[in-house]
């Protein structure tokens, strides 16, 4: 990505990040799906859908703790991976640094790392929120005419008023939501990640322990009841990275071991 998208995509982000903090979370979801198309390496991308779900770590949401894990993996500094840690404050435990892991000679020193606290700033006077609103305002009209540069999201028309600012009208906002894919790293395939039919799981349960990379049946059982819990995923019958990410998620969430491997425990909540 040359140097101009860069720049071009970090003022895309920060305006999405503006209309969470405006509360606009209906027009940011929007930008943010289109978002975690056009820079899937981005933590700042995932760590925005997870404040979408949970308005803006108001409100519990199965789902957050995986999109918080995958922005923690996405982390490529000590400042990123404490910049992340600040803004979820204390509604989830993150991983540890992602890189230490995959290139020792990037991981943080201990005594960084023991200085990660999560900090909170609390708003306590009715200044402070108009302050807040009115820098949320200013990002929101800066980046919105790149974001649709960029991004390519429908033309967007901006009409001030003295009291605030409206954003797209009704009308735009419907079609760019149907234009806009969900968060996937992979093409679309035939089964969409509907909702499961009252009647009952349409496949067969595995009777043995499935494991990340596996396909077939067993896994199509596993992504239907998984989406039934709540998870976004496409049933697609391959045990994926998605996959492992959402198991994982659902066996945190339920004070399992966290491996993201479906044993005979992990079964038999799943079927609940």
């Amino acid at each position: 990505m040359d140097r101009d998208n860069r720049e071009g995509m970090e003022q895309a982000i920060r305006g999405a990040e503006g209309l969470l903090e405006l509360g606009l979370f209906t027009e940011a979801e929007a930008v943010f799906r289109q978002l975690a198309q056009e820079a899937p390496e981005h933590y700042r991308v995932w760590l925005g859908l997870a404040r979408l779900r949970s308005r803006n770590f108001t409100q519990p949401d199965p789902n957050a703790q995986g999109l918080l894990e995958r922005a923690a993996s996405f982390a490529m500094t000590v400042d990123e991976y404490n910049d992340l840690k600040a803004t979820v404050g204390s509604y989830a435990k993150l991983p540890p640094f992602a890189h230490g892991v995959q290139a020792p000679d990037r991981m943080p020193d201990v005594e960084q790392l023991e200085k990660l606290h999560p900090i909170s700033v609390p708003v306590s006077s009715q200044e402070a929120v108009l302050e807040a609103r009115e820098a949320a305002r200013l990002k929101y009209l800066k980046c919105l005419l790149l974001i649709v540069v960029v991004i390519g999201l429908p033309t967007a028309f901006i009409v001030s008023c003295s009291n605030g600012v409206n954003p797209i009208t009704n009308a735009l906002l419907s079609d760019s939501q149907q234009e806009v894919p969900p968060p996937t790293t992979h093409p679309a395939t035939t089964e969409a990640a509907t909702e499961p039919e009252p009647e009952g799981c349409p496949y067969a349960e595995p009777t043995d322990t499935v494991k990340p990379g596996a396909e077939g049946e067993d896994v199509k059982w596993i992504q239907w009841h998984l989406v039934r819990q709540g998870a976004e995923l496409e049933i697609t019958g391959a045990f994926d990275e998605d996959t492992r990410q959402a198991v994982q998620a659902f066996q945190s969430d339920r004070d399992m071991k966290a491996d993201g491997i479906v044993g005979e425990e992990t079964r038999e909540k799943l079927g609940e």
